[in-house]
Order: C-alpha cells, then structure tokens, then sequence
C-alpha cells in the first residue's frame, strides 16, 4: 500500500534541491575536527538550528568524554524513526591538503560533485536525513512519521561516553526502526544496506622488567622488557596472523547459508587491495570471494604499535625497562568483549606472561539485524523504489564502530556517497545525483513505515 503524500514530498525534494545543497555546503564549511573544541561547538550548533528551521526541536546536551550530542525531534505521524549520524570528520587518515582539487573546506561543487572533508563521511548522510523530513514541510504535509536524532561529535574515535548517553536518554531515542550512517551506492550503481558492526576491544600491554633502564653490558644477568614484551606477542598469534588464544572465537555467530548468499552479491574489488597494498597475494591465498567473506566474518587481532627502548638516531647502550603494544581486537557478531578479555589475560598467565599490565583502552560490542526481520524487508523495498535496480543486503560488515549501544531494535545503514568517496584521502566527495536519491530513500522509508503500521 503506498502513501497518498509520498509523491508530493518527493517532488518538493526537486523543487528545493538547490536550497538543500547549498545548506549542505554551508555545514561542510565549519571545520569540526575533534583537535578544534569551538569548531565542534559551531558544528553542533549548526545542525541543532537546521532541525529547528525544518520545523523541530534540538537540544546540545554536554556529555563525559565528547562534543555535545545533539538531540533532535521533528514531529510526525505515531511510529518514530531513530537516525543516527556523527558530525566530527577525518575519522580516516586524511592526507595532505595539497592534493585536492579545491581546498578542503570550501564545499565546492565540480562535475556534478561536491568536495568537502567529511561531505562523505559523515555530513552529507546526516543533512540527508533532515532535508527528507524538510520536503514534508515544503510540500505543505505533515510527515508520516516521527523522526529522531542522535548526532555524535566524538572526542576520541571510540566514542566512550556514547553508551551512558543512549542509557540516559533512552525514552527520546525509542524508536521502530533505525536508519545508520554508515553505507553507499556501490560500483554498479546498487545501493548498499548494512545490517551490521564489528565491536572492538582495545588493549594496551605494558612489560616492567627492570626500575629503570640499566647498561646493556649487564644483559647476559638482566631481562629485557623488550625481549619480554615480544615473546608476549608471539603467544598470540602466529606470523600469519592467526589468533592462538584458546577460547578467542568460540562465541562467533555462524553464518548461514542465506547470510553467505547475501555477501557474494557485495561487491569486492580485491586487485584495488592487493594493488594498494603492493602485495600479490591475500594471507593464506584467499581468492577475491573467500576474502570477502574472511574480512567481515573473520575475528582479528592486531599488533597496532610497539614502543620500547632509546630509539635516538645514536648508537646507545641500555637495557629497555618498559616496553608497550597497542593490541587492536575487531569482534564479530556472537562475541562478547570481556569474555575475550577474559581469554587473553588467561592466555598470558598460562603462558608465563601474566605480570604483564593489561589496560583497556576502549571496547564496544559487536551488533548484527537479522536480514529476515521486517524493517531490513521495508527500507529494501523502499530503495527498489528510488533506484530502480535491486539494493544489496549487507549482513556482516568489516567496519568498526559503536551500533551495539542501541542493539534491541531493528538498524539498517543507509548512506549517500560511494565507495570511491575518498574518506581517508584528499578530495574526498559525494555526488549530487547519490545525495537526492538518497533524500528521496528516507522519505520513502517515512512513508512505508506509515503504512504498515
């Protein structure tokens, strides 16, 4: 059953398409790097006055270990759509500026793009959902539905504060189905719907072997932290990669043989990757099609940096007596963070390394939608609609992220870039034709929503 308003709203989508790129830019243009508190503040406050333009409500609301969140209402019918987005950028290694074709925050428009740092990732998903509910107003309607926002300015990549947020503000983000960040029209033109984050579970482990740094003359009598610190490393995995800690994947969510099917539709272009990385071969000899399943599916431990010792460009004579690695933990669905922590400190004692410090520098949980659930069914729906062509059901995914907080509900990402957007890399862009049907897919998924209520 279609809604009666749906083709009025989607035309005032056309007739303001200007209005909605040109308030895009004008976001685009603050600089909300986390290393620039006013500029996130700025940022904040911009997106809190565009919903209350379009007809809502925002608060900015301080909040532990972040920017402000912006907690947003724009009125509607009785069900509520919950979106969540993030306003701070270069979540990825960002390049030089030099490299672009205009400068990075000029928000300029050329062929049919628009270059901006974080127009991709993530500004241009989140003013796509406000300008969906905006066309409603244009078009002299009421929207079908309630929609909601929770807009993120992080001050540290893993969001620690986030959790405490979604707890305290629970009634205002309850929702009947969650439009995510985080997704793009793929190479074929076919948009993508992610039903799924990795969690994360970040370590830090320090060797102590000495009270300070002694002589390396001394090194036949004393231990090396060093030395100590590597051996440590070693227990953890093999050369290839492969986890040895007992008990690290036995909670992994098995896939099945529908997910399998889904994920040999997802594009993956593994010659850009293997060219990228100048290597000729995937560990282990993976084909393209095994690695698309092994980089979402597969749980991964990371030695992400080591630190010990004098490192001067001399010829220095000392016996390192501290030394730290930063161990980064991806999780997949069916994981649990403390129980793999609990698994790795256990590894470590049996091992004979269980005077090693182990802090926890940051964790979030794993979270999957099943592909089979309702909402999955009506934002597929609703793309078909707007596209024209067959989306494809993401069901696991390789990225990292913090969806787990909100877990209970039915989340579906959604987005309006590409995977060739440039997020880690100068002129990062989107292109106008993604950014009104992107639009336009939101306002599809208000409508159905309405009516299957």
């Amino acid at each position: 059953m279609a809604h009666p308003d749906t083709a009025a709203a989607l035309a005032a989508v056309d007739a303001h398409f200007d209005e909605f790129v040109a308030e895009l830019q004008q976001l685009c243009r603050i600089r909300s790097r986390r290393q620039e508190p006013e500029q996130m503040l700025s940022t904040a406050e911009f997106i809190a006055a565009s919903v209350r333009r379009w007809g809502g409500h925002a608060d900015l609301i301080d909040w532990e270990q972040s920017y402000p969140y912006v907690l947003a209402e724009m009125p509607g019918g009785d069900r509520a759509l919950l979106h969540f987005t993030h306003y701070d950028v270069e979540v990825e290694p960002a390049g030089d500026d030099a490299d672009w074709i205009s400068p990075p925050y000029a928000a300029e428009i050329h062929d049919g793009r628009l270059y901006a740092r974080g127009v991709a990732d993530d500004k241009g998903a989140l003013m796509s959902r406000i300008h969906a509910v905006a066309a409603w107003r244009l078009a002299g309607l009421p929207a079908p539905v309630t929609s909601r926002f929770i807009f993120e300015g992080k001050k540290w990549l893993h969001s620690p504060g986030l959790g405490s947020f979604v707890d305290a503000h629970a009634d205002r983000l309850a929702s009947d189905g969650t439009l995510w960040e985080n997704s793009w029209v793929d190479g074929r033109d076919r948009p993508l719907l992610k039903l799924a984050e990795k969690g994360v579970l970040y370590l830090r482990l320090t060797a102590r072997t000495l009270p300070r740094d002694l002589t390396s003359q001394n090194t036949a009598l004393l231990p090396a932290a060093t030395a100590r610190l590597a051996a440590a490393l070693a227990r953890l995995q093999r050369p290839d990669g492969t986890v040895t800690v007992p008990g690290f994947a036995d909670d992994v969510r098995p896939l099945t043989d529908q997910e399998r099917d889904l994920l040999a539709e997802v594009e993956f272009d593994g010659d850009f990757l293997r060219g990228r990385a100048e290597v000729d071969a995937f560990v282990g000899g993976l084909d393209d099609r095994e690695a698309a399943v092994a980089i979402r599916t597969v749980p991964t431990l990371t030695v992400a940096g080591i630190a010990g010792g004098d490192m001067r460009d001399d010829v220095t004579l000392g016996i390192p007596s501290t030394a730290t690695a930063k161990v980064e933990i991806r999780l997949v669905p069916g994981q649990d963070p403390q129980r793999v922590l609990a698994a790795v400190r256990d590894h470590l004692t049996a091992t004979g390394f269980g005077d090693l410090d182990v802090e926890v520098m940051a964790t979030s949980r794993p979270n999957i939608t099943d592909h089979r659930d309702p909402f999955v069914a009506l934002v597929a729906d609703a793309a078909r609609r707007v596209y024209r062509t067959e989306p494809v059901i993401e069901p696991y995914t390789q990225w990292i992220g913090n969806q787990g907080t909100l877990a209970g509900r039915p989340i579906v990402g959604v987005g309006v870039s590409r995977a060739d957007s440039g997020v880690d890399g100068p002129n990062e862009n989107i292109r106008l034709d993604d950014y009104r049907a992107g639009i336009k897919h939101v306002i599809e998924v208000m409508a159905a929503m309405a009516v299957t209520a």
